[in-house]
């Protein structure tokens, strides 16, 4: 009997043990697995946040934005709070949206910002050739003035005409016109920019607006609810919602300018999501998507507004451009109008 209750407390104890031990690794087992979801929740966070990190460490870096989609998913959209007045030209020219881009990039050269360059280059419904480079205090531009005037209806002779409306004027102005590369100095912009000649100085509270705007951004995302596409490890998709959005605009706003916090009311809108999608490549943000169309009530379909990240170029100044005075804009009277009213002339062809 002895013996058999030796056996039997023997077999109770392990009993015991082996509940004990099923039970922890039970337990063990949820906490890892609860563990697990908030890993697998949080990793795609901190793949983002470091992604953001190094890009914003880069010396060089280039941003494309363009729209991806339909166009006819974009015409019907705007068909819905649109009139029927002047649809066939509005039409025409959201078509064009979708051939067109602009392209912004930054080299920040040396050390501290004296020496920080940039650029700003655009394709307009397939021309291209549009850009402004920032280099060393010297603003340089050129555009393929008569190409754009052909693509937007005038003909060869009002392209001369309106060149030849520049005669007499500014150094630097027929370059200009001939899709020249022209040269300005920033510090004589801003002297214009005083005397109330229509060019606008560079705003000095740029720096801030971008500080705000990349706060207001990371504040979006690190709110959002971030989740890995199942087909594509590098696919990102962050949602976030309108109440959220239109909080952290009204903060950017008063943030950059007390005086516009008015302009935006009081009223949120309707709360509803808002999903962007993101896409990570070896640790690097390649690029990022948003569906304007779900932001029009009663829209179907996709037009994403796209931004596309490359790593960047060195920015130098270009070879052979023609100094311009930007004092001299304010003498010639067949230039100064069109330069306060922001618009150049298209004259009638000659025969």
């Amino acid at each position: 009997m002895r013996g058999i209750q030796i056996n039997g407390e023997f077999s109770l104890r392990v009993t015991r043990l082996l509940a004990g031990v099923l039970a922890g690794v039970t337990t063990l087992t949820m906490f890892a697995g609860c563990a697990g979801q908030q890993i697998q929740a949080l990793e795609p966070k901190l793949e983002l946040r470091d992604a953001a990190k190094q890009l914003g460490e880069a010396q060089r870096a280039g941003f494309t934005i363009k729209i991806n989609g339909s166009a006819d998913d974009l015409i019907a959209a705007a068909a819905l709070t649109d009139s029927g007045a002047g649809a066939g030209a509005d039409e025409k020219i959201l078509r064009q949206l979708f051939n067109s881009s602009v392209t912004i990039a930054y080299d920040k050269a040396g050390e501290g910002t004296e020496d920080d360059r940039a650029s700003i280059s655009a394709t307009v419904d397939g021309v291209t050739g549009t850009e402004v480079r920032y280099v060393d205090k010297t603003v340089f531009l050129r555009a393929p003035i008569a190409d754009l005037a052909a693509k937007f209806g005038a003909s060869a002779d009002e392209v001369k005409a309106l060149s030849g409306q520049t005669a007499g004027g500014p150094a630097g102005l027929d370059a200009f016109f001939d899709g020249g590369w022209v040269s300005v100095d920033s510090a004589a912009l801003g002297d214009l920019a005083e005397a109330g000649a229509g060019v606008e100085a560079p705003d000095l509270e740029e720096e801030k607006a971008l500080t705000e705007f990349s706060t207001s951004a990371t504040n979006l995302l690190e709110g959002a609810d971030l989740v890995r596409d199942e087909n594509d490890d590098t696919h990102l998709v962050a949602t976030t919602s309108t109440t959220k959005a239109y909080a952290e605009l009204q903060r950017l706003v008063t943030a950059v300018d007390k005086d516009l916090a008015p302009e935006l009311g009081t009223d949120a809108p309707a709360d509803k999501p808002i999903a962007l999608d993101l896409w990570i490549v070896d640790g690097k943000l390649t690029a990022a998507e948003i569906n304007l169309l779900q932001f029009a009530d009663g829209a179907t379909g996709r037009v994403a507004l796209r931004l596309e990240v490359t790593t960047g170029a060195e920015i130098a100044a270009p070879e052979g451009a023609t100094k311009l005075d930007p004092q001299q804009l304010q003498g010639p009277a067949s230039v100064q109008p069109y330069l306060e009213s922001g618009e150049l002339p298209v004259p009638a062809a000659t025969s």
